[in-house]
């Protein structure tokens, strides 16, 4: 569709002596400009608006080159593409490929139902012998999930945290080990991030509110109120990722704290945010970000218990899945990559060639290993270059796939090998001089009895070898 301010591209890394007839000069070979091109140069900001969608494909081809001495980065607007299509969820084509192809009539889980995407690409890929289930916290997303209930009798929505989904689904007789495939996509949706009366986004006004589930607990600025100094710390410093020792977080939980006991603690996201941005300083990640970005993303996670939903969510989905089924996960940042890693490490199948299991398999007193359950892994699947022309939020976003095996856990492995006595051998240095001979005690044996340097030995020839 197209806004008032036409199709749009927005702009990154700008220099702040940028003007906008510099911009409208630089854009104005990819196609006919709409209105004056606008700047938010504080931030290093702009938006230059097209009359055409091929335009906008233009000027993002452009995306890496150079405005002065600034290398710039062009994206689609999401009043341009992305809002011509609706909210596109990430990676979706990998996911039906890797997820739903190899079993069409299986039973699935999407964890992360948001606004459907992924579920209904899902039910388009399955046969009417399929069945999806659905989980979402939010009372929005739940009812998106109704209207396609209603329309389609193999899928159902569920309001519940996709961590439940092993209880919820054994009361509808889906049973462990009878499901083909679970599926999440972490973190915060796109539409829940632009809604404003949620509060997700810091530049955007509305209440502080932070929660997923509207219905359960309380908002941000009410929990702002009564927590300790120290605990806002460690979430702020923990899931904010502000810095290491905790200095931003400090200072922000100072701030914090000083507006509540003057009575002036804001309860909406403007004020907030500047009065986080006020204690945190100019930023030093070397991102182009809102300073107030990450100690949203800190409250948000915090009050919505994400990592811990993720660990139990994890556990629920493996236990439902059978033999072969497919565990798939989408990612953003660190930090959940860094939880799943923890997971699937812990359920991790011994891997072929594994130097630990040719050792252990040669001690006399090995015990055989037991059999799985265990996961194996696919290599990472990232968005491709087309995707993210059309998609400009997926570029964080990675998926993974991992596969139930019957096999060996690597973690048991590794409890039987170390409490071997012979590993106790394997981890002990070498001794360098039981090893190795020292350049003197060479240099020594170069010596005859007599304490004279002998010659160096020669080969003696072969008779008939020599030269004619």
């Amino acid at each position: 569709s197209k806004s008032t301010w036409g199709h749009e591209v927005f702009v990154r890394n700008l220099s702040e002596n940028t003007t906008t007839e510099e911009l409208a000069e630089f854009f104005k070979e990819a196609g006919t400009i709409v209105g004056t091109p606008r700047l938010q140069l504080g931030r290093g900001f702009g938006w230059v608006a097209f009359d055409s969608l091929a335009a906008v494909e233009e000027a993002i081809s452009w995306s890496g080159c150079y405005l002065g001495s600034r290398m710039i980065h062009i994206h689609a607007a999401k009043n341009s593409i992305q809002e011509g299509l609706g909210h596109v969820p990430a990676l979706c084509e990998q996911v039906v490929t890797k997820m739903i192809d190899p079993n069409k009539g299986g039973i699935y889980v999407d964890g992360t139902f948001g606004r459907g995407g992924h579920s209904k690409a899902m039910l388009a890929a399955m046969s009417p012998t399929g069945k999806l289930h659905a989980f979402d916290l939010d009372p929005d997303a739940v009812k998106v999930g109704k209207e396609l209930m209603a329309k389609d009798p193999r899928f159902t929505i569920h309001h519940a945290p996709f961590s439940s989904m092993k209880k919820v689904l054994k009361g509808l007789g889906v049973m462990p080990g009878s499901v083909a495939g679970v599926f999440m996509d972490l973190g915060i949706s796109s539409p829940q991030f632009d809604d404003t009366s949620r509060g997700f986004r810091p530049e955007a006004d509305g209440p502080l509110d932070l929660r997923f589930d509207t219905s359960k607990g309380v908002p941000a600025y009410e929990f702002l109120q009564s927590v300790p100094h120290s605990e806002l710390v460690s979430i702020i410093d923990e899931y904010g990722e502000e810095s290491i020792g905790g200095g931003a977080s400090r200072r922000i939980a100072d701030a914090i704290c000083l507006a509540r006991s003057r009575g002036e603690l804001p309860t909406r996201t403007m004020p907030f945010a500047a009065l986080v941005a006020r204690a945190k300083g100019k930023e030093t990640s070397g991102q182009v970000m809102h300073p107030a970005k990450m100690t949203f993303q800190a409250l948000r996670i915090h009050l919505n218990d994400e990592f811990g939903e993720m660990r139990k969510g994890m556990m629920a989905a493996y236990k439902l899945l059978g033999e072969g089924g497919r565990l798939g996960l989408i990612t953003w940042k660190f930090s959940e990559r860094h939880i799943m890693d923890e997971i699937f490490r812990s359920l991790e199948a011994v891997r072929d060639k594994e130097p630990l299991l040719d050792w252990y398999q040669q001690q006399p007193d090995a015990t055989d290993l037991p059999d799985g359950p265990s996961l194996q892994n696919d290599e990472i699947t990232r968005p491709s270059e087309s995707e993210l022309k059309g998609n400009t939020r997926a570029r964080s976003a990675l998926l993974h796939i991992m596969h139930k095996r019957n096999l060996p856990r690597l973690a048991h492995l590794e409890e039987r090998a170390y409490a071997l006595p012979a590993w106790a051998k394997v981890l002990e240095p070498v001794s360098t001089n039981e090893n190795k001979v020292s350049k003197k005690d060479k240099r020594m044996n170069d010596f005859n009895a007599s304490g004279e340097l002998e010659p160096p030995k020669r080969q003696k020839k072969k008779p008939g070898n020599s030269a004619t």
